[in-house]
């Protein structure tokens, strides 16, 4: 049975140079770096000089995403806030002000060379050949190689060039570890990488979970601030479900909503009530609770708000795409 620790480190990427550009007076100090240039990464210590390449099609990267200190310390030092993928992987973000966070800025002022690296988590892996092509993120690569697909990136971290060279060296240089010299150095440092993935894995799932509730109160914010805005109160199961949905489809969502909640409100001329031109015909009975109530119709007790019937089958036609 494979050793976990040592199936992690498979999966441990060093990247480019971070920069830490100086800030403007009241602001956080930002970074961006370029995680992965979208071409073959060779050298690494076990997938050898035949190289990887990460297939960007479809790949996951959390937004906002962690930003931490070395794979084998995890300490929060930063959020990734922005993430391109456009060929490449080109991440953007803010530091925190926490103590360690600060010491990496006042050592990167100070001209030291951090580097910037990522786990990757492949959903599938396809070994090419000697004598076979193929095409990955627009590019033609000659086998052999090795093409990590449905990928998703798991952690961002920064890194010094002088990584520890007993506990880390595979993660951060791509090269293997230099042969011990005494059968005890080789089970201390062992006994060091296996503790010190242990401790990494605990502060990173930490991180994900203080990351998760950020998320959910912000979308909690930003249901309120909707049902402020139309004028409307949505139910528990309502909330549920606008909670659940994804970022880019609620927002799609409550996009439509504010602009039909406008359009139903316009009127003709001489006292005519009638629904301005929808831009989605779809989502033509969405206020129609609201027209019933401006000619004095009541609405059933039980019967499910319009407004959130519609916006949640939008979102289950969104999801089925």
């Amino acid at each position: 049975m494979p050793d976990p620790n040592e199936e992690r480190l498979k999966y441990l990427f060093n990247a480019a140079a971070i920069e830490v550009p100086k800030a403007e007076e009241g602001q956080k100090r930002k970074f961006k770096g370029t995680a992965y240039a979208g071409g073959r990464v060779d050298g690494h210590w076990y997938w050898g000089r035949s190289g990887v390449v990460f297939d960007l099609d479809g790949i996951e990267i959390d937004k906002p995403a962690a930003l931490l200190e070395e794979h084998f310390s995890s300490s929060r030092i930063g959020v990734v806030q922005t993430v391109d993928t456009n060929g490449k992987i080109d991440v953007a973000g803010d530091f925190l002000t926490n103590a360690k966070a600060q010491e990496i800025v006042q050592d990167s002022d100070d001209g030291f060379p951090f580097q910037m690296s990522m786990m990757i988590d492949p959903g599938s892996i396809e070994e090419v050949s000697q004598g076979k092509t193929v095409t990955v993120n627009g590019q033609v690569f000659e086998g052999p190689i090795t093409i990590f697909r449905q990928n998703r990136i798991r952690e961002f971290t920064i890194c010094s060039t002088g990584a520890d060279r007993n506990t880390s060296i595979k993660a951060f240089s791509g090269k293997a570890n230099p042969n011990p010299t005494k059968e005890d150095t080789d089970v201390t440092e062992l006994e060091q990488t296996k503790e010190a993935l242990k401790k990494a894995e605990t502060e990173r799932d930490n991180a994900q979970a203080e990351l998760k509730q950020f998320k959910a109160q912000k979308r909690a914010e930003d249901i309120a601030a909707l049902e402020a805005e139309l004028k409307t109160q949505f139910s528990a199961d309502d909330k549920t479900a606008y909670t659940n949905m994804d970022d880019s489809v609620f927002a799609f969502t409550a996009k439509q909503l504010r602009q039909f909640s406008a359009g139903i409100q316009q009127q003709q001329p001489a006292g005519q009530q009638q629904q301005a031109p929808l831009a989605n015909p779809a989502f033509a009975h969405l206020f129609t609770h609201q027209a019933s109530a401006q000619s004095g119709t009541q609405s059933s007790g039980n019967q499910e708000h319009q407004l959130s019937a519609g916006a949640k089958a939008f979102a289950a036609q969104q999801k089925g795409k």
